[in-house]
């Protein structure tokens, strides 16, 4: 798979569980009420100031993210909430976690 195939396949997957949260709909995600999947996610999105996300939804978004990633397990709380700022340093987290690793 190449790495804009890869991205894509994070960005869809990463939608999907944006769009699980209870609060966070297609029209806040893409602009439109029907907003659908894009190919891309505005990397600028913030997660707190532009999503309107507060503890609750992190959690619940959290757990999202462990049902939409099994192949990750369960993500550890402070190890993941550096990533949770930008929708953009979030994929860079997650294609970087599904990235096989390298043997030197």
């Amino acid at each position: 798979m190449t790495t804009g195939a890869a991205d894509r396949t994070v960005t869809r997957r990463l939608q999907a569980a944006l769009l699980a949260v209870s609060e966070v709909t297609p029209e806040l995600l893409f602009g439109e009420p029907d907003g659908g999947f894009a190919d891309e996610l505005d990397g600028e999105l913030q997660l707190v100031d532009d999503l309107g996300f507060d503890s609750v939804m992190l959690m619940e978004f959290k757990s999202g993210l462990e049902e939409h990633f099994p192949e990750l397990g369960e993500f550890s709380l402070p190890e993941i909430l550096p990533h949770l700022h930008t929708v953009g340093s979030l994929v860079d987290y997650l294609a970087l976690q599904l990235s096989p690793v390298e043997v030197a």
